[in-house]
C-alpha cells in the first residue's frame, strides 16, 4: 500500500491507495484513472466501494463517524430478500459466503420460500402466512462490520461543501476539518438526511416527508429462557401483528449470543400508531398501558420489558427521488440518501444493494468501454429512479393501510409480501 497527500492550499488529507492505482489527486485529465468518492460508511456506501474494488475502479470512503468502533446505543435488524443474488455483485466470494454470520441468528438455514407469520393483534388470530422470498433477517451492526472488510474509510469525515472543476471534469469533497478530496465521482450514500441531496436539491426539494405515525423501536433482553422461548413461540425469526386499533406490532430475534440458552437471547420489538397530541410515546409505562389490549405472545413480550430499558423513536419518513443534474457524471446519491422509505414492507435494505450492484456494474461496462462514465452515470440515475420510486410510494401507501383496519388486507406486504413490483 502506498500513500499519498492530496493538497489544496492549506488544507489536505491522506489517502491510501493500493500501488497499482497510485495516481496524483492534484491533476485530473483523461489520463488520470477513475476515482469515486463514496460519502457515507453505512452499509449501502460499503457495497458501493465493495462492488468498485472487485471490478478494480479506485475508491475512497468517508465517514463522519470518528472510528469504525464508534458506539451506536440503536441496533435493530434488516430484511435481505432479493437482493440476496444482488450481493454477489458486490461483495467477494468469501464474503458472500459469509453472509449467514451477520444474520440475527446465524444457526436458523432460512427456508425458500420463507413466510411472515401475521396475527390479529387484538384477538391473536393468525390471519396470514405472507409469502416470502428466501430471506435473511441480519444484524445492521454485523452486517455493517461484515460489508467493511477490506476497506479503507477515512474517518471524522464531516461534508462541508462539494465544488467542481469543469475544466477536468473533477468533483471536490471538502470536510469540516479543512481537508479535501478530489475525484471523478461522488456518491452520496450519507442517510436519510443527506448532506448530498440536500447540496444538490437545496434544504426545501431536499427535506424528507413524514408520515402521521410514532414508530417505538427497541432491543430487549429478558435474562429468563422460559420468557423468551415463549415471545419467540410464532416463529424463529419473525412475526408481525395488525391490532384494529390502529397499532402495527413486530417481534424479532435480535441476537442469539447462545442459540442453546434462551436466556442469552436478544429481541426487537417495535410498535406503531397513530400520533396523538401530548402522548409520551417514549414513556414505557405508556406503552405497556397499550400493551395490555395486545394479543399474546405480543402482549406479554412488552409487558415484560426490563424497568429502565431505554425506547426510541424512530421518525418515519420517506422521500422520491426526481432526476437532477448529475454534473456530467459527477455526483449521485444512493441508498437512505436516494430513497428514504417507510419500513413496514421492510424493502429499504433491498434497494440499497440493489444501486450499489447497478452502479458497479454500469462503471464496469465504462471501465471496459463500452459505454462513457457520464453514460453509465446517467443510466443508474434513470433505473434507480423508477425502482426505488415506485418502492417510496408503494412502502408509503402500505404503511398507511396497515393502520386502517378497514384496507390493511389491500396493502402491498399482505398481497405480495416481500416480493418486488411485477413488471
Amino acid at each position: 500500500m502506498q500513500q499519498l497527500l492530496y493538497k489544496s492550499g492549506a488544507s489536505r488529507t491522506r489517502i491510501t491507495l493500493p500501488p497499482r492505482t497510485l495516481l496524483r489527486l492534484d491533476r485530473m485529465s483523461s489520463e488520470y484513472p477513475y476515482h469515486v468518492l463514496v460519502v457515507g460508511a453505512g452499509i449501502t456506501g460499503l457495497l458501493i466501494a465493495q462492488g468498485l474494488k472487485k471490478n478494480g475502479i479506485a475508491c475512497t470512503v468517508f465517514e463522519s463517524e470518528p472510528s469504525a468502533t464508534h458506539y451506536r446505543a440503536r441496533e435493530w435488524g434488516m430484511s435481505i430478500q432479493w437482493g440476496i443474488p444482488l450481493l454477489r455483485d458486490c461483495l467477494p466470494d468469501d464474503l458472500f459466503n459469509r453472509l449467514y454470520t451477520a444474520a440475527n441468528d446465524p444457526s436458523f438455514e432460512p427456508p425458500d420460500p420463507g413466510k411472515l407469520p401475521t396475527l390479529n393483534g387484538k384477538t391473536g388470530e393468525l390471519m396470514k402466512d405472507i409469502p416470502l422470498l428466501r430471506m435473511y433477517r441480519v444484524s445492521r451492526r454485523k452486517f455493517r462490520l461484515l460489508c467493511a472488510e477490506g476497506i479503507q474509510v477515512e474517518y471524522g469525515k464531516i461534508l462541508k461543501d462539494i465544488t467542481y472543476d469543469d475544466t477536468q471534469s473533477t468533483v471536490t469533497a471538502i470536510f469540516t476539518d479543512g481537508s479535501q478530496a478530489t475525484g471523478s465521482l461522488l456518491v452520496g450514500a450519507d442517510g436519510a438526511q443527506s448532506a448530498v441531496r440536500t447540496h444538490i436539491f437545496g434544504p426545501e426539494k431536499a427535506k424528507a416527508s413524514s408520515v402521521p405515525y410514532s414508530a417505538l423501536n427497541l432491543a430487549v433482553c429478558y435474562n429468563d429462557a422460559e420468557k423468551a422461548k415463549f415471545v419467540r413461540q410464532l416463529h424463529p425469526i419473525m412475526a408481525m401483528a395488525i391490532h384494529p386499533d390502529g397499532y402495527w406490532l413486530w417481534i424479532s430475534i435480535q441476537d442469539t449470543p447462545d442459540p442453546n440458552d434462551p436466556a442469552t437471547w436478544m429481541f426487537q420489538l417495535q410498535t406503531t400508531g397513530h400520533k396523538k397530541p401530548g402522548e409520551d410515546v417514549t414513556s414505557l409505562e405508556n406503552l405497556k398501558k397499550k400493551a395490555e389490549t395486545f394479543a399474546e405472545p405480543f402482549r406479554s413480550a412488552n409487558l415484560w420489558i426490563p424497568e429502565g430499558t431505554k425506547i426510541y423513536e424512530n421518525n418515519l419518513s420517506y422521500w422520491i427521488p426526481v432526476p437532477w443534474d448529475t454534473r456530467g457524471g459527477r455526483i449521485l446519491i444512493a441508498g437512505d440518501a436516494a430513497h428514504p422509505m417507510t419500513f413496514h414492507r421492510g424493502q429499504g435494505m433491498n434497494h440499497g444493494i440493489a444501486d450499489a450492484s447497478y452502479l458497479a456494474r454500469k462503471l464496469k461496462s465504462a471501465v471496459a468501454g463500452e459505454t462513457s462514465y457520464a453514460e453509465a452515470v446517467d443510466a443508474y440515475q434513470a433505473e434507480m429512479i423508477d425502482r426505488a420510486g415506485d418502492e417510496v410510494r408503494t412502502s408509503v401507501a402500505n404503511t398507511e393501510m396497515l393502520h386502517d383496519w378497514s384496507r390493511m388486507m389491500n396493502s402491498a406486504i399482505m398481497q405480495r409480501g416481500g416480493h418486488p413490483r411485477e413488471k
